[in-house]
C-alpha cells in the first residue's frame, strides 16, 4: 500500500517535470529557431523606415502582410495604371501590360476593390488572373459595386453587373450548405 501511494506520487511529480522540460524546450526552439515574419516591435525597424507614412492605394484585393503588429503589407493587384500615390510601380510578372505597386504600408491594408465581398455564382474568363462577373441575386448590392440593378426573374432582389480583373472571388456559401448537405 505504501508503495503504491510512493510510485502515484512519482508520476504525479514526473507528468509535471516532463511537461515543463517539454515547454522550455519549444521555448528555446522559438528564441533560437527561424520564426518566419513574426517581429518584435524593435525589430524590422529598416522595413518600417522604407513604408509610405499613408496608404498607397485606395483598395486591395491581394494585400501580403508580414505577422507583425502592426503589419507591413503590400499590395500584389495587377492593374492598368498604378495610383499617383505609388512611389515605386513594377510590371506585374503574370501580364507585363498590367503594373503592381512595389510600394510598402505600414498598417492596414484597406478595403477590398472587388464590387462585391464574395460571390455563389461568378461567371470568370479563362485569363490568368480572370475578369469575373457575380451573379448572385442580393438584398443589397455591395458599397463597391458601381452598376447595382434589380435582377429580372426578382425585382426585389439586386445584382451587381460590374465586371473584375482579379484573382477568383470568393464563395458566400459552404459548398456543404450549397449542396444542402449537413
Amino acid at each position: 500500500s505504501k508503495l503504491t501511494t510512493h510510485a502515484m506520487g512519482m508520476k504525479r511529480c514526473i507528468v509535471p517535470s516532463i511537461l515543463l522540460m517539454l515547454a522550455l524546450q519549444s521555448a528555446a526552439l522559438l528564441v533560437a529557431g527561424d520564426v518566419g515574419a513574426i517581429l518584435l516591435p524593435s525589430q524590422g525597424q529598416d522595413e518600417a523606415a522604407m513604408a509610405a507614412k499613408k496608404r498607397p492605394w485606395k483598395c486591395c484585393d491581394q494585400a501580403v502582410c508580414t505577422r507583425s503588429i502592426p503589419p507591413i503589407c503590400r499590395c500584389m493587384d495587377q492593374v492598368f495604371e498604378c495610383p499617383s500615390t505609388c512611389k515605386a510601380c513594377g510590371p506585374s510578372v503574370g501580364d507585363p501590360s498590367r503594373h503592381v505597386c512595389q510600394d510598402q504600408y505600414v498598417g492596414d491594408p484597406g478595403p477590398i476593390c472587388r464590387p462585391w465581398e464574395c460571390c455563389d455564382s461568378p461567371t470568370c474568363t479563362k485569363s490568368n488572373p480572370p475578369t469575373c462577373r457575380c451573379g448572385d441575386e442580393v438584398d443589397k448590392c455591395a458599397p463597391t459595386c458601381k452598376t447595382c440593378l434589380p435582377s429580372r426573374p426578382r425585382p426585389s432582389r439586386r445584382v451587381c453587373l460590374d465586371s473584375y480583373f482579379g484573382p477568383f472571388p470568393p464563395a458566400c456559401t459552404p459548398k456543404a450548405v450549397a449542396a444542402g448537405g449537413n
